[in-house]
């Protein structure tokens, strides 16, 4: 006969497995309450499975995860992930929260209260790629993910209309929001219409399609713009006119990459047999990590990462940092200097980046400035070389016979140490080497300021100059470096030394019969 105490424990367990029955099937049957977004850290299997794909050197130690994506509450979100990283399920949820006022168990406590909108009802709209697309991805995500209380009868067949393509949210005779379902296929036309509140494209819309979207919140309280797209099409508008503008003064815009091996619900098997069909490297890179990639290849890969080279500002004090700077000024576009601190281990940050149309006497008294009034204590920053294009030393007839570097480097506010870079066969790729190679060891970050993002911009974006005959001839290492100014003068810093020199406190009184 068993014992009071063992009776006791049969029937616990069994009310045990009764209840996680209980917990099992309601998950299934309303999976929303249970979601609990992966993180963005790669284990060792993880960063195995990317190795077999990936050069050593493209492969992250961290990458974006679903949780940084979903609380996010810029004005735009532009969320890049790979094949089966969970890009319609970040887009689901986040319609599901905003429409119900509920969220998962998981993000109880962390998703902030201030981003769910108060407005009831709230008007939704959803753009995919085409039918089949919709069909198949997108609207299969929002049938999984939306709360059940929330149907009419609890039933997705009576809440959605696949005549008009309209998700209706509903809680007894009150109706919380609507989903409106379209494609990238259809015309422009189709796209105009009553307010809404939100904007959701699931994969890149045409450029025509979003521009009009934008108009439908001319009435609205804010704008809310979500993107979740793989890059299959390359450096496209999307690039261009949101993901560079990120970090921009008044821009509102922030973007993550959700790597295809982080979703746990990820099928690697799907995800292998569409790897095995891809002969381009930058295209394998783009379906595993959602980057923008490049048809000639990015110069830095993914040496740069901004989740380990983009770090919070702190103050840069005169006896523990070097402030080297690099110069790209010219007479007859913005002039650009980047400023660049070195403390005693020889680790660099990118702490200021100049840009200004100004001539040079204005140029040099905001330099100058910038050095006096950045720096810790009174004394400001300690300046080491400033280092320019050899090229721009030289006179220029067209410009009534000036020459830039001397005008920089003399008169009031003449800046100290003046330099040009050292210019031969191969120095900007000398150059270039030098910045992976720290990128590589961790020794170069960048101050997170708004400043500071277009130089961001072109470390992820920097591409390879193609050549028109590369199938003959081979691939040559050469940059395109345009617009990225800002580069271009990051890199006349790394063409010279980078020492830390400690300041001298005081300068011995030399003999009077010195001078005579």
């Amino acid at each position: 006969m068993k014992s009071s105490r063992e009776q006791a424990i049969e029937i616990l367990r069994a009310e045990h497995e009764e209840l996680m029955r209980l917990i099992r099937s309601e998950e299934e049957r309303n999976p929303f309450y249970f979601f609990d977004p992966p993180s963005g850290v790669l284990n060792e299997g993880q960063k195995a499975f990317l190795r077999r794909w990936l050069k050593e050197e493209d492969v992250p130690d961290v990458v974006d995860g679903q949780l940084e994506a979903l609380i996010d509450d810029h004005d735009i979100n532009l969320t890049c992930g790979g094949n089966q990283s969970g890009k319609s399920t970040c887009g689901a949820l986040e319609d599901a929260i905003d429409i119900t006022k509920r969220v998962p168990i998981a993000l109880q406590g962390v998703y902030p209260k201030s981003k769910i909108p108060q407005k009831i009802p709230f008007l939704v709209r959803t753009v995919g790629v085409d039918h089949t697309q919709l069909l198949n991805t997108v609207i299969p995500a929002y049938r999984k993910w939306m709360p059940r209380e929330f149907l009419i009868k609890g039933s997705w067949d009576q809440s959605f209309s696949s005549e008009r393509r309209l998700l209706t949210l509903r809680k007894g005779h009150k109706t919380y929001g609507t989903i409106e379902f379209m494609t990238n296929a259809m015309e422009v036309e189709k796209f105009q219409g009553p307010p809404l509140d939100k904007v959701n494209y699931d994969e890149e819309p045409r450029q025509d399609i979003y521009r009009e979207n934008l108009l439908r919140f001319v009435t609205a309280s804010r704008l809310r713009v979500r993107f979740r797209m793989t890059p299959t099409k390359g450096m496209t508008w999307v690039k261009s006119e949101i993901l560079d503008k990120e970090g921009q003064p008044g821009s509102n815009i922030k973007s993550f990459r959700l790597a295809s091996v982080c979703n746990p619900m990820a099928n690697l098997e799907v995800l292998e047999d569409i790897l095995s069909k891809i002969d381009n490297y930058e295209e394998r890179k783009m379906r595993l990590l959602g980057a923008f990639v490049s048809l000639t290849g990015l110069v830095y890969g993914n040496l740069f990462n901004r989740n380990v080279h983009v770090i919070e500002p702190f103050p840069i004090d005169y006896d523990n940092y070097i402030v080297y700077r690099g110069g790209d000024p010219h007479l007859v576009k913005p002039s650009v200097f980047v400023e660049m601190a070195v403390d005693r281990e020889g680790i660099c940050y990118v702490i200021g980046v100049y840009s200004s149309p100004k001539d040079t006497a204005e140029i040099k008294a905001d330099l100058a400035e910038r050095a006096r009034s950045r720096g810790k204590d009174s004394r400001g920053w300690r300046l080491g070389q400033t280092r320019v294009d050899k090229s721009c030393n030289s006179t220029i007839r067209a410009l009534g016979d000036r020459n830039i570097f001397l005008e920089l480097s003399r008169g009031q506010n003449a800046i100290p140490a003046l330099v040009t870079s050292e210019k031969f066969t191969g120095s900007i790729n000398a150059g270039v080497d030098r910045i992976k190679q720290y990128l590589r060891d961790k020794r170069l970050f960048f101050f997170d300021t708004p400043e500071v993002w277009q130089l961001i911009k072109a470390m992820e974006s920097l591409e390879r100059d193609m050549a028109h005959n590369e199938d003959r001839t081979g691939v040559r290492d050469k940059i395109a470096e345009g617009r990225w100014d800002a580069h271009a003068a990051l890199r006349y810093i790394f063409q010279g030394p980078l020492n830390f020199i400690e300041a001298q406190l005081y300068a011995p009184e030399l003999p009077e019969d010195r001078y005579i």
